[in-house]
């Protein structure tokens, strides 16, 4: 089982949009589709949280190196 990607995700997105800007969805459906695209932004969030991170540690990385 391969980890979805943050462009995963965002695909995932842009369908639930699709799918809730139909006028034919269920109301449920719709309810449904709407709590899916909540967890997905969630998983997306923690990813940049992560990538922000990431580069955090990089810049500091770097700037210790210039120091020394």
């Amino acid at each position: 089982m391969s980890k979805e990607s943050f462009e995963d995700f965002l695909s995932k997105l842009e369908d639930i949009v699709a799918n809730l800007e139909n006028d034919n969805i269920s109301l449920n459906d719709a309810i449904n589709q709407y709590k899916e695209g909540v967890n997905i932004i969630k998983k997306c969030n923690k990813i940049i949280k992560n990538a922000e991170e990431q580069v955090e540690n990089l810049k500091k990385e770097l700037e210790d190196n210039e120091l020394h």
